[in-house]
């Protein structure tokens, strides 16, 4: 039955998208025998935009950048039981956050671009913002340990 299945939304912030690319990959083997147990509510790569109101399971790539980032990820993480962090940049901010790690020269050079996209002055893992109840570590992730991951909360 329908009402059985865990309602799942993937989610991506700042950073390559390389973990969703990875997890399109997972998918092509994976997915036949997950779509039994799970309902994909939200997934821009691969299905069009609506709503999200209330998730089982959420999965997030990226770092928050941007203070529409951090409203964004708390509201994501108020309506879901379980969030998963998938990849480094969701854990330790990395690759992605390397700016906090610039110059003050460097850091004078995206002075503007700072402004203008609404930067936050510090870019924040995830992990730094909202509780994760699982971080699936790599970049991309670890294939394994997602599965692994995913199916301990199916």
């Amino acid at each position: 039955k329908k009402n059985n299945k865990k309602r799942v939304g993937i989610f991506s912030f700042t950073c390559d998208e390389g973990c969703s690319i990875y997890l399109i990959e997972i998918f092509n083997k994976k997915l036949l025998g997950w779509l039994e147990k799970i309902e994909l509510v939200y997934f821009l790569s691969v299905k069009n935009y609506k709503e999200v109101k209330k998730l089982d399971i959420a999965i997030v790539e990226g770092s928050i950048m941007t203070e529409r980032d951090k409203k964004e990820i708390e509201d994501i993480r108020g309506k879901t039981k379980i969030l998963i962090g998938m990849g480094n940049c969701t854990i330790t901010g990395l690759p992605s956050c390397q700016r906090n790690s610039f110059s003050a020269s460097q850091t004078k050079e995206i002075e503007a671009d700072m402004v203008n996209f609404k930067f936050l002055p510090k870019c924040l893992a995830v992990k730094e913002v909202v509780k994760l109840d699982a971080e699936v570590p790599g970049c991309p992730m670890d294939e394994k340990k997602f599965i692994e991951t995913l199916e301990k909360y199916l």
